[in-house]
C-alpha cells in the first residue's frame, strides 16, 4: 500500500478545518453577542431617557416652587 505525503497533508488539513468549522458553529457567533450588546445598550438608553424626563419635570417643578417662594419673601 502506497500513501504519498500530499494525501496525508490533505487529510490532516481537512481534519483541522473540519474541527474548527464545527467548534465555531457550536459557540455563540459574534453577531449574537453584538446583538445582545446592542439590546442591552438600547435598554439602558431607554431607562436613562425616562429618568432624564422625570428629572427634567422635577427640576421644572422645583424652579416654579423656588420662584413662588422668592416672590412671597
Amino acid at each position: 500500500m502506497h500513501v504519498d505525503v500530499s494525501s496525508i497533508i490533505t487529510a490532516i488539513v481537512s481534519l483541522i478545518l473540519g474541527y474548527f468549522a464545527f467548534s465555531q458553529n457550536g459557540k455563540k457567533s459574534d453577531l449574537d453577542r453584538t446583538q445582545e450588546t446592542h439590546d442591552y445598550i438600547q435598554d439602558q438608553n431607554d431607562r436613562l431617557n425616562a429618568e432624564n424626563e422625570r428629572l427634567i419635570k422635577e427640576n421644572q417643578r422645583l424652579k416654579k416652587e423656588l420662584k413662588s417662594y422668592e416672590t412671597k419673601h
